[in-house]
């Protein structure tokens, strides 16, 4: 309605020829200005398809040019149309102002300007407001339209929500529910035409697809809210709990047993496996603590089978009693000194380490107590650095190689003297300080197969006895950090280095 208004007024301001036909002019010239006039307004029509029809009045309304559109308006209703257009002008009815035709059933809006001898109507169809109102709303509505408070359609429904009284109450507009109906009144200005948009209200009527769409999606999201929160509860809250009471129960050692957890989660159901098998390895741990534990016990036993042999007492006991009957007073006491020494440090087997200057004193001893017994010629040279002199060791880790290189080593003569060098030095590496110790004699060496035992891995043998218990030994005190080697050059040589912090979990053999 307001393009029709737009179109119409810019003709009756601006084209030449509306304003000629104000004049009276020549019939022919007046005729040509009538038809140019029509073919700007077709134009316009095909152009801007808001009109769908119109009327031109000229030679002071008494002849009359018009255009229709088939489709929107029929053709045998063109000359009712024009009569009551006529009428209208006769009236003198406002101009520039929007009133109704009315042929049988159908209904049309008309707008007109009109000046001196020449006016102009445009003719839309009641239909075409129905049909874009509707389009432009998107939803099936009633359309009415009220002229002055007489209802053009939907009569019915007008008088069911008493529409006209409800109108009074407002000047322009109004938004309104009336009887479970939504109704929109709309005043066309500078007119007394009301057009009303009105639809009943119903899930369809009140929402648009993509506001249905929504609607669906959250309640779709709230159902799967509920169950998404009964899933994880039930598969993976009750399942942890449980889990977590069973590793109280484990902790507070009121059950060593972890029972199986219904839960659809791999990750779930794999913690449940790793804390029953965790659980599996603690009590094998424990069973290799405890044979860990006699395992030391018995080497500590073979420790002092080892030292306490009678067969080396026996022999001390015959030399003293030798140097009694020749009446050599003075080795006698030395021997005495030299026997009770080495008894008092055997038998302070329960420390299970030593200082290093300690167990020097006991092998130096020990070497002295060879003379007398053996009378083997015997050089023990012991070179100790002042830094390591304190260091804890295990006991006769020194001494259980001096005491091989006299019991094994073989120079051919018995008049040539056994060498023995003893080294015990310092060395520093990035993973902090090791004693390095080192015992080297001048015999034939270690024979091939015990250099394979010892180099080996840690046995209970018959061979070796006191090498491999020195290794067990250190096993228990380092673990895996200390290192040894065992060759034969230019006689047997023993390397063994020790970490500095006898670290039960921290020691190393390396062979």
């Amino acid at each position: 309605m307001y393009r029709i208004d737009r179109q119409l007024y810019n003709i009756y301001e601006n084209d030449e020829n509306f304003q000629a036909l104000r004049k009276k002019e020549e019939k022919v010239k007046e005729y040509g200005n009538a038809y140019e006039l029509k073919e700007t307004l077709i134009k316009r029509m095909m152009t801007e398809e808001s009109m769908d029809g119109f009327f031109i009045f000229y030679d002071n309304f008494e002849k009359t040019w018009y255009k229709m559109n088939s489709t929107e308006i029929r053709i045998d209703e063109c000359n009712t149309i024009k009569e009551q257009l006529k009428n209208n002008l006769k009236q003198e009815g406002k101009m520039r102002s929007w009133f109704t035709v009315a042929v049988d059933e159908d209904i049309y809006l008309s707008l007109f300007y009109k000046k001196d001898r020449v006016a102009l109507y445009g003719i839309i169809s009641l239909q075409d407001i129905e049909n874009e109102i509707q389009e432009k709303m998107g939803k099936n509505r009633n359309v009415v339209i009220s002229d002055m408070g007489m209802i053009l359609k939907n009569k019915e429904l007008v008088e069911k929500l008493q529409l006209n009284e409800v109108t009074k109450k407002y000047s322009d507009s109004f938004y309104q529910t009336i009887k479970n109906y939504q109704v929109y009144g709309c005043r066309v200005p500078n007119t007394d035409l009301w057009i009303y948009s009105v639809y009943k209200m119903n899930l369809w009527n009140i929402m648009n697809i993509q506001q249905l769409l929504l609607l669906i999606i959250t309640l779709i999201s709230m159902c799967a809210v509920v169950y998404m929160y009964s899933f994880v509860r039930k598969q993976v809250a009750v399942p942890l709990r449980h889990l977590t009471d069973v590793m109280n129960k484990i902790r507070n050692g009121e059950t060593k047993t972890v029972p199986q957890i219904d839960t659809r989660f791999y990750e779930i159901q794999d913690i449940n496996q790793t804390l029953e098998k965790m659980i599996n390895e603690l009590e094998k741990q424990k069973m290799l603590v405890y044979e860990e534990i006699i395992e030391k016990q018995k080497a500590q036993m073979q420790y002092l089978q080892l030292q306490l042999k009678p067969h080396f007492y026996l022999n001390g006991l015959k030399t003293l009693n030798a140097l009694a009957m020749e009446n050599q007073t003075e080795k006698m006491q030395e021997l005495i000194i030299n026997l009770s020494t080495h008894l008092r440090y055997l038998l302070q087997s329960e420390r299970e380490v030593v200082p290093l200057y300690m167990e020097v004193e006991f092998v130096d001893n020990y070497v002295k107590m060879q003379k007398h017994i053996t009378g083997r010629p015997v050089h023990c040279e012991i070179t100790m650095d002042e830094r390591v002199k304190n260091w804890k060791v295990p006991v006769l880790i020194i001494h259980t190689f001096v005491e091989n290189s006299i019991k094994y080593a073989r120079l051919g003569d018995s008049r040539i003297p056994l060498e023995i060098q003893v080294t015990a030095s310092y060395l520093a590496t990035e993973n902090g300080g090791y004693l390095d110790i080192i015992i080297q004699d001048n015999g034939q060496g270690y024979p091939e197969e015990i250099l394979q035992e010892i180099n080996g891995e840690t046995v209970v043998g018959k061979r070796s006895v006191g090498i491999n218990n020195i290794k067990r030994r250190c096993d228990f005190l380092y673990g895996e950090k200390a290192e040894y080697s065992f060759v034969s050059y230019e006689g047997a040589l023993s390397e063994l280095i020790l970490p500095e912090k006898e670290k039960k979990d921290e020691c190393t053999f390396s062979g």
